[in-house]
């Protein structure tokens, strides 16, 4: 990443108010100055990201007895731009490498991709080891909708999980598989997350889409409704405050030694985006509290996981 730094170009799209990309608009209705809310990608411009995720969970079990855990998890990211043409773009994405600790009553454990030479024998881990360094192609349009997610490596050791996975402990096999499916590679990938409407709106206005994240291993989606809090020195400012929910999916989660069964849930999301006037984004974070219901055998349990997450812009370079 120390490369990345230096091959920043501070100014390689210009930012002002008044830029190609963010030209001013005057809107259609009374509500005064329009802006378009659109992330642009240009071939041979990549950025790099740093991605971090803390979490702490606590949950409790139908005996009341309570386990907790944190985990800090970062990973140094760079999204590519392979084509753009008619409004529709693939982007390379590789989560170059990885920083994980984790710890609960009694355990302690961390992890560092440059350093260490092998993974360590840590079921957690296995869910953000899952798509290190292994590249994946997101197409999407000028709305924001992703109409594909694709990867040699990433197809490849799914076909291999899926072949073997009759010499495989169930539970692995489902960490391992849900690690590298659209899901989780969209929560990494995806920066914008249908949150940006490729429209222009004005100050204060407000629309709907569909967001999804997965938040300690649960795929919580839903729609919600996003507004345009701001436009401030050459940056768009969109908040989107509301709350998704989860459908009935198989689980792991650490300290349970069987696939759950998640029957109910829910988070309330806080996330603000930051875009600049060339259509970069520059930041996300969201800030998410989340509750689930789920069974393991005839063992009922609740889960309650507060997350931060935070994609922040690090470099822009051409290559």
């Amino acid at each position: 990443m120390n490369i990345f730094s230096t091959l920043i170009i501070s100014f390689l799209f210009a930012s002002g108010a008044y830029s190609a990309f963010g030209q001013r608009t005057q809107a259609s209705s009374s509500t005064g100055i329009a802006y378009r809310l659109q992330a642009q990608f240009h071939p041979g411009v990549a950025q790099a990201y740093e991605i971090t995720e803390t979490t702490s969970v606590i949950r409790t079990h139908s005996d009341s007895s309570k386990k907790s855990y944190g985990r800090e998890v970062k990973y140094f990211a760079t999204f590519r731009c392979i084509e753009s043409h008619d409004g529709i773009s693939t982007i390379v994405v590789n989560l170059d490498s990885l920083l994980y600790k984790f710890n609960s009553q009694g355990v302690d454990l961390a992890y560092d991709s440059q350093k260490d030479l092998t993974p360590k024998n840590f079921a957690d881990l296995n869910n953000y080891f899952g798509p290190l360094n292994r590249p994946f192609n997101i197409t999407v349009n000028s709305y924001g909708e992703v109409s594909k997610v694709e990867g040699e490596q990433i197809e490849f050791w799914r076909d291999y999980f899926i072949e073997n996975k009759d010499g495989l402990d169930s539970v692995l096999y489902l960490i391992w598989m849900q690690s590298l499916d659209r899901e989780n590679l969209l929560h990494y990938g995806d920066l914008q997350k249908r949150i940006l409407p490729g429209r222009s709106y004005a100050i204060d206005s407000t629309w709907k889409s569909v967001l999804s994240m997965r938040i300690d291993g649960v795929v919580y989606s839903d729609t919600v409704t996003s507004k345009l809090a701001k436009y401030t020195g050459g940056y768009y400012e969109i908040i989107t405050n509301d709350t998704i929910r989860a459908l009935p999916q198989r689980i792991h989660v650490y300290g349970v030694p069987e696939i759950s069964q998640l029957t109910d849930g829910y988070a309330g999301i806080n996330n603000v985006l930051s875009l600049t006037t060339s259509g970069t984004v520059d930041e996300v974070v969201s800030v998410i509290n989340a509750w689930f219901r789920a069974s393991a055998g005839i063992e009922t349990y609740t889960q309650n996981t507060t997350s931060t997450m935070k994609w922040k812009l690090t470099g822009q370079y051409q290559w």
